[in-house]
C-alpha cells in the first residue's frame, strides 16, 4: 500500500530556477553527502544544476512546502553512457543521481514521492528501471529497500598512500 503525501507538499519538475534552492538544500548535508556536489560552493551547484537541466538526458524533481524547496531529486537517462557502466542493464535504466530531503521535513512521505517521480520519469523515458548508489551506513537504505531496490553487489574503494 502507498502512503499518501501530505496535500501541503507539493512535487514538481524541476526548473532552473529552483537551482539555487536546490544547491542551499544539498549544501545542509555537508560534509556528509559522498555525491558530486561535496566541495563545491553554492554558486557552482546552481551553475551544474542549471548546465544540466538543459540536457534532454538530465532531470530533475522538487518537493515544495509552501514555495520552498524541503526536497529534491536529479535523474541521469543512461541510454547514451558507456556500455556495461556498473551493470550490464545499465543503459536500460535511469541513474538517481541526487535524493535529498530536509531533515525537519522528513517521515512524511517526500522521499518516497520524489522517487516515484523518478520511476515515472524512467518509465516516460522508456526505461525498464531506476538505479542509485548509497553508502551502506547510510539510514535511507532501509527506505530503498522497503521501495524494492535491490543490492547489485559491493562497491569497495581503496586508497594507498604513497611517499612524495
Amino acid at each position: 500500500m502507498s502512503k499518501k503525501l501530505p496535500s501541503r507538499y507539493g512535487i514538481r519538475t524541476m526548473v532552473p530556477a529552483d537551482a539555487e534552492g536546490v544547491a542551499r538544500l544539498a549544501g545542509l548535508f555537508e560534509p556528509v553527502s559522498t555525491t558530486v556536489f561535496q566541495g563545491i560552493d553554492a554558486e557552482d551547484v546552481s551553475s551544474w544544476v542549471r548546465e544540466r537541466l538543459a540536457c534532454p538526458d538530465w532531470a530533475g524533481f522538487v518537493a515544495e512546502l509552501e514555495g520552498e524547496i524541503v526536497g529534491f531529486a536529479f535523474c541521469q537517462d543512461m541510454a547514451n553512457q558507456p556500455s556495461g557502466f556498473v551493470f550490464p542493464q545499465a543503459r536500460e535504466t535511469v541513474y538517481l543521481m541526487y535524493l535529498a530531503v530536509d531533515e525537519a521535513f522528513r517521515g512524511q512521505g517526500l522521499a518516497r514521492a520524489l522517487i516515484a517521480a523518478c520511476e515515472k520519469l524512467a518509465r516516460d523515458w522508456g526505461r525498464s528501471g531506476l538505479f542509485l548508489d548509497v553508502a551502506d551506513d547510510n539510514p535511507a537504505l532501509g527506505l530503498y529497500e522497503r521501495l524494492g531496490f535491490e543490492r547489485l553487489g559491493a562497491q569497495v574503494f581503496l586508497r594507498k598512500t604513497i611517499e612524495p
